[in-house]
């Protein structure tokens, strides 16, 4: 199956000497640099790169670092000085950890950084306002925990140091210097800077308006997959074109001591990995995912190969990594250099519990990447149980306890699952954390290795009754999203809501209509912290809540559910109805027209004469989208549904005039 699939991809491939690139598997055709070839418009398409981007912010210091105007272990205020924040360890944040996600900070993206059509310089300009009330999760330089916060600050240090806007560095230092004509920010490609040869993108089965990334340095390059290839070429061992072999050297060592933490370099996701290192081949790699683009970048610097995955669709820069793994091993197979993947091993199994590991149970927050959740672990007959709570799962999975002093994952008959999962508990620095290796299998195209601290045991926050109950009652309602500019992408899924349970009193989950969730501590009626200081990325992008009265622009007055990365929320019980005498939509710029679909209304059509910078979405009483002015050729009829949501969108002063 695997040889198939490689055979398929690399016939899409010209292979060279030097460097091997692919794009979208399915209409995109790749091509060798230093072979003639001719160009076609699919090798010319251009897709955001998502967090691949962080490669070029990166590089981009370690340029100004290699003219010797950045010192990598300096204070990031000796080239930020207006950078500072309420908390004075800021004050010990370095150029490094900003690149080797050590740096501590709490949050991730904030508001408006994903627009459709549109780009503006909000997210750029709020930077380092909005920095002043970001929270530590931990000390600068305590652990890695991947976040883009840094790389916001590194585009800031580029454009201070340099002198030039970050638009500028890239295309006249990076683009330009590898040829990289359709290479830049969303900004180069709005202004019709890098050709107008944009990918295509779908929401489900329709196309949707092209979105651009606000936040430059932690996600925002668009480029075609050559460029990505050739930028990836700038890794190569004696390359210099666009820095010296000493920064490529620092930039590919791995970053952190401690074996246990994962093994970022400057920028790249890995600089280590067992497969390759069995066959003495160093490999660095790098990922990226957005909505509707996804992306992978890897290198083998002394083998002169890289490889660039560019994808759009629904699947995740996993899988572009896993292509890419697939073009790197037939090019190193050309070389003589023969790549095998490591098959997941079964532990050897026993069927008791020693009594000292069963203080463990109890409950813990886990996460990944991107969510956190609680869970329940306990031990009985010979098994641990781990019980997801809060999510009206009543099936907790199994493992079995490991001669290694582990937990892995069985299924009903007792043998170890497909993908292979081992947990272990560790204590350290008195707190009780879980640890899980795992291994997920991509059949024809190979497996996905993580090992990372994925829990921490937690207390019951034992909190007043009535406290409690006023958590409790808002859990019994939905929120919509109001405050986002009207171009924002998060519009497409608006939705959040609360989950508490008599299962962990004391906390309440954040969740929204992707799945995506958050744990926080209850406080007091009014919020909700962050807590956790799980050493790992399980820990990244973590949110405080606040419960404020806000008097919204229909003149209700009514709470309003408020996260630190400034994204706020209404209930929708507040919403007016949409009615027939709702003939004009005055538009705010700053909140969202929403309304509940009147049962006069429902499964009628209407027609939305609407300004140029505005945008109409509806969603059906399961709050799932249905209609949106961002799908390409949208009808200028909108047929509303039973019990469902229409929203309007867009700047003050202008309105939307509605017939029925």
């Amino acid at each position: 199956m695997k040889k198939k699939l490689i055979a398929a991809i690399s016939a899409l491939c010209i292979v060279g000497t030097a460097f091997v690139t692919a794009a979208n598997t399915v209409n995109a055709e790749p091509a060798h640099r230093e072979q003639k070839t001719e160009q076609t418009a699919s090798q010319d398409r251009i897709y955001n790169i998502a967090s691949v981007s962080k490669m070029y912010s990166a590089l981009a210091v370690m340029q100004l670092a290699d003219e010797g105007k950045v010192e990598l272990d300096a204070p990031v205020t000796e080239y930020l000085p207006e950078f500072e924040m309420d908390d004075e360890r800021y004050k010990n944040l370095t150029v490094r950890m900003l690149m080797d996600h050590t740096n501590g900070l709490a949050m991730g993206n904030g508001i408006n950084h994903y627009l459709y059509e549109d780009v503006d310089s909000f997210v750029h300009d709020s930077i380092l306002e909005f920095t002043k009330n970001v929270q530590f999760k931990a000390d600068p330089g305590e652990y890695p925990c991947y976040g883009n916060y840094g790389f916001f600050l590194l585009e800031l240090i580029t454009e201070n140091v340099s002198g030039m806007s970050y638009t500028d560095y890239v295309r006249e230092n990076i683009a330009s210097k590898i040829r990289a004509e359709h290479t830049g920010t969303a900004w180069a490609l709005y202004d019709g800077d890098l050709g107008d040869s944009r990918a295509e993108l779908y929401s489900g089965a329709l196309p949707v308006n092209y979105p651009y990334e606000m936040a430059a340095g932690p996600g925002g390059i668009y480029a075609s997959a050559p460029d990505v290839a050739d930028f990836g070429a700038a890794f190569f061992t004696g390359n210099d074109v666009l820095l010296s072999d000493d920064a490529k050297s620092q930039m590919r060592t791995r970053q952190s001591d401690d074996p246990k933490s994962e093994g970022y370099g400057l920028g790249w996701d890995f600089v280590e990995q067992v497969r390759y290192e069995k066959e003495n081949v160093k490999v660095c790699g790098k990922g990226g995912d957005m909505p509707y683009m996804h992306s992978f970048l890897l290198v083998a610097p002394d083998e002169q190969i890289s490889c660039a995955v560019l994808t759009a669709g629904n699947d995740s820069s996993t899988i572009a990594g896993l292509m890419a793994e697939a073009l790197m091993d037939v090019v190193l197979e050309e070389q003589g250099k023969t790549v095998s993947d490591v098959a997941p091993s079964e532990p050897a199994m026993t069927n008791s519990i020693p009594d000292s590991i069963k203080k463990y149970e109890g409950l813990y927050c886990v996460g990944g990447v991107y969510d956190t959740g609680i869970c329940r672990i306990s031990f009985d007959e010979g098994f641990m149980y781990k019980e997801s709570l809060g999510t009206g799962n009543t099936f907790p999975d199994r493992f079995r306890y490991t001669e290694e002093g582990g937990f892995v994952k069985v299924n009903d008959s007792g043998k170890m699952t497909t993908d292979r999962e081992i947990v272990y508990f560790e204590e350290k620095d008195g707190k009780v954390y879980l640890r899980t290796d795992k291994v997920t299998l991509y059949p024809g195209l190979g497996s996905y290795e993580e090992s990372m601290y994925s829990g921490e045991k937690i207390e019951e926050n034992r909190i007043s009754e009535s406290l409690q109950q006023s958590w409790d009652e808002r859990t019994l309602t939905t929120f919509v999203l109001y405050n986002e500019k009207w171009s924002s992408q998060s519009y497409d899924s608006p939705f959040s809501w609360l989950v508490t349970d008599e299962a962990f009193p004391g906390y309440v989950i954040s969740e929204n209509c992707l799945g995506a969730t958050k744990v926080d501590r209850i406080s007091d009626e009014h919020s909700a912290r962050f807590f956790t200081t799980i050493p790992s990325s399980a820990n990244r992008d973590l949110y405080d809540i606040d419960i404020t009265e806000h008097t919204y622009s229909d003149g209700v007055k009514s709470v309003s559910l408020e996260y630190s990365d400034g994204t706020r929320f209404r209930r929708v019980e507040t919403l007016p109805l949409f009615n027939t005498d709702t003939n004009e939509v005055k538009l705010n710029s700053n909140e969202a027209q929403w309304y509940r679909i009147g049962q006069d209304m429902a499964k009628k059509t209407i027609t939305a004469e609407r300004p140029e910078h505005s945008a109409v979405y509806v969603y059906n009483k399961f709050r799932e989208l249905v209609y949106s002015t961002h799908i390409k050729g949208a009808a200028d009829t909108i047929d509303l549904p039973a019990d469902g949501y229409i929203v309007f969108l867009g700047e003050t002063g202008g309105s939307v005039k509605v017939f029925g």
